[in-house]
């Protein structure tokens, strides 16, 4: 979980204006959160039951419920939520408070009045949380891995058994027939001596007494004996031997190889290697798969010291689906993917391992090159693809690629961190249309970032280095109103994007926030009064900050910029925050009275967060709400139950509200959203935020 994510956080207070303190304080701190006040064991139940949450936070005097009675539903309902408890300092009873909070099952207790120590517990608990759920991954796909071994095991032509004690622990079919035995429940729990003639028993007994006396230093070896099969008959086994692990025992495997069972085919050999080199090869292309260069990796990783050193190409083809697969199909896409792993055989090193990990995907894992050597391999390789050209048909195609580079050296453990450091930097190369390479680098941490950002947004309002992007919202009820979200984009001396998440609360703290605000209210009257001469009847949500929603001065500002423009000013629609308007009634309730006397509209992002939202609705004058993105991610990304999202829609819909739901980002969700009502949607599943209204609103009608 990322600090921009949105903590559903669970809270335990007697007194609600302190729930609500506690609310305004993590959003303060960068921690967004959609928080619910428990208000008795009944609520929290089903609470528990119905939704996902990521954290409890409660003080430990609350009496309904208590939290002991919280502590005891979350472990009785196998829910994993952490609970941080709260307590007032007094110097008689907080040693006590501490060690009876942590012994009644809490992960921490803390100082009511200690905010810095608890955003650093909360950062702690929530980091735990989703390391005990990759754990739980994990765990899930290793039970799956040994259920599929198991199978192979039982299916294997080659003959194979555990033996421990002197006893078959397990032995396969193949094993069973090996030996004259129709089903191999007849050899388990069954003494190997049973199964051995007379003469070679003393061999096998010390053989085997020495190789389980070595243990780990143990080497594999081959072992030959007269084997007695089940109608009483001689027959010479030949097994290799080797020290195992098998149902998490240690035991001694047999092991009789195919060829060695069944003598009859001479070319068995030949046939191994050829079913080997289909298991590892991707079919379309001829390059290995996807499993190949996993394990190449698992490898690679186990066996790296300080001497050496690899990087992993992570080479995903620019809106390949887009390009090629809708137009050519999927005979003309396979004919494509099979001329760029030709191209990227005839470009790699012969120490490169290539592989095809996807649909329009490819990995290269090459060693001894060091990072920058490593991005400038990687763009030329862009060039080369780029001046490629493919024949399908008789048509001819050229496509590009974005590349993220992963390094590998003595400090990496995992072979999933790998291909998703440069996933990662993959996807920052597309974010910029792609066509380039990136080599995956850390986040920097916040104090460094702060410092970083508040000298960059100093250089951006002297240099006019903000850009303004434009996401449309689209009609569920066949409205013919087109509206454009308008996203700020900061842009450093590198012509890099700084996150909003970053720069915005930076400039909150150095008083810039207006500045910024007015810059973009400008640009956006600006730009839509331009593309309104065009005929187009477009309507821009442009976002303020709190800064500019007190701002009392900002009302008659407009009034003039509107007349300036010659725009009217019911084509702009001013949006803040939930949270901003909660904790700043007065003001927002005044700000949307003016926007009324100009004739514009008021908003309210983020909307469902607070303890009480519709509290707020009956102070301040709001006609559009767009709903926190958080609940629909829960129902994409989660499977939760949409009921939540759907009452809160229609309860919306009861206040005559038009209603916006963010971050729909596929189709599945579409027909719930229809149904319960919602009015607007918005999200990278129609499009991502762009540079220029250029959204056809016609093939919605």
């Amino acid at each position: 979980m990322t600090t921009t994510d949105t903590i559903r956080l669970l809270i335990l207070n007697n007194q609600r204006s302190e729930a609500e303190r506690l609310i305004s304080m993590l959003h303060a701190s960068g921690h967004p959160c959609r928080a619910q006040h428990v208000e008795s064991e009944e609520a929290l139940v089903k609470l528990l039951q119905e939704q996902s949450w990521d954290l409890l936070i409660g003080n430990n005097d609350t009496t309904a419920p208590t939290p002991q009675a919280a502590i005891k539903q979350i472990r009785r309902l196998n829910k994993d939520v952490p609970v941080i408890l709260l307590y007032e300092v007094d110097e008689d009873d907080s040693p006590f408070a501490v060690v009876e909070g942590l012994r009644m099952g809490a992960t921490d207790v803390v100082n009511l009045d200690d905010d810095q120590h608890l955003l650093l517990v909360i950062d702690r608990e929530l980091g735990n949380r989703e390391q005990r759920q990759a754990r739980r991954n994990t765990d899930r796909r290793f039970r799956e891995a040994e259920r599929r071994s198991q199978q192979l095991l039982d299916s294997s032509r080659d003959a194979i058994a555990f033996i421990q004690d002197g006893l078959y622990l397990y032995a396969n079919e193949s094993f069973a027939e090996l030996f004259g035995y129709q089903n191999r429940d007849d050899i388990e729990a069954m003494p190997i001596m049973d199964m051995v003639s007379d003469k070679d028993q003393a061999r096998l007994k010390n053989f085997l007494k020495d190789f389980t006396f070595k243990g780990d230093e143990a080497e594999s070896s081959s072992l030959g004996f007269t084997g007695i099969t089940q109608d009483g008959k001689e027959a010479q086994i030949d097994l290799e031997v080797s020290l195992v692990t098998y149902d998490e025992e240690p035991c001694i495997q047999f092991l009789a190889r195919a060829a060695t069972a069944t003598a009859t085919h001479a070319n068995n050999e030949e046939l191994e290697a050829q079913l080997k080199q289909i298991k590892w090869q991707d079919l379309v292309t001829g390059v290995y798969n996807r499993q190949y260069i996993i394990n190449q990796l698992d490898h690679i990783i186990d066996t790296v010291d300080e001497k050496q050193y690899y990087c992993l190409f992570y080479i995903e083809l620019d809106k390949f689906s887009e390009r090629v697969k809708n137009t050519f199909g999927v005979a003309g896409a396979d004919l494509a993917l099979i001329d760029i792993a030709t191209l990227l055989r005839a470009k790699a090193n012969t120490s490169d391992t290539i592989a095809r990990l996807g649909d329009s995907t490819f990995a290269i894992i090459s060693p001894n090159v060091k990072a920058d050597a490593a991005v400038n391999r990687a763009l030329q390789l862009c060039k080369d693809l780029e001046a490629h050209i493919i024949e399908i048909d008789h048509k001819t195609l050229q496509i590009t690629c974005s590349i993220g580079i992963s390094l590998i050296n003595e400090t990496t453990t995992s072979t999933n961190t790998v291909i998703e450091q440069a996933r990662s930097a993959m996807d920052k190369v597309q974010a910029k249309d792609g066509n380039s390479a990136m080599l995956f680098e850390p986040e920097t941490p916040k104090s460094e970032i702060k410092i970083d950002i508040a000298t960059a947004i100093q250089q951006a309002l002297a240099n006019d280095r903000f850009r303004l992007l434009f996401q449309p919202i689209i009609s569920l009820r066949g409205s013919d109103e087109e509206y454009y979200e308008v996203y700020l984009r900061m842009v450093d001396e590198n012509g890099n994007e700084i996150s909003p998440n970053h720069f915005l609360e930076a400039a909150s703290t150095m008083s810039a926030a207006t500045k910024i605000d007015r810059w973009v209210i400008l640009e956006s009257i600006k730009m839509l009064s331009q593309h309104r001469a065009k005929g187009n009847k477009t309507k821009l949500i442009v976002n303020i900050g709190r800064q500019s929603l007190c701002d009392e001065s900002l009302i008659s500002w407009l009034a003039v910029a509107f007349k300036a423009a010659k725009l009217t000013a019911d084509s702009i629609v001013f949006q803040a925050q939930e949270i901003d308007v909660t904790n700043h009634l007065n003001a927002a309730k005044n700000f949307a009275e003016g926007l009324e006397k100009l004739k514009t509209s008021f908003a309210i992002s983020n909307f469902g967060c607070s303890l009480n939202p519709f509290n707020t609705l009956s102070h301040v004058p709001a006609n559009m709400i767009k709903i926190d993105g958080s609940f629909t991610t829960d129902i994409q990304n989660n499977n939760e139950s949409p009921e939540t999202l759907i009452q809160l829609i229609e309860k919306l819909n009861g206040e005559s509200k038009i209603t916006l739901v963010p971050f729909v980002e596929n189709a599945s969700v579409l027909s719930t959203l229809w149904q319960a009502g919602a009015h607007y949607i918005q999200g990278h599943y129609l499009q991502e935020p762009s540079q220029g209204m250029t959204y056809d609103f016609n093939m919605e009608s």
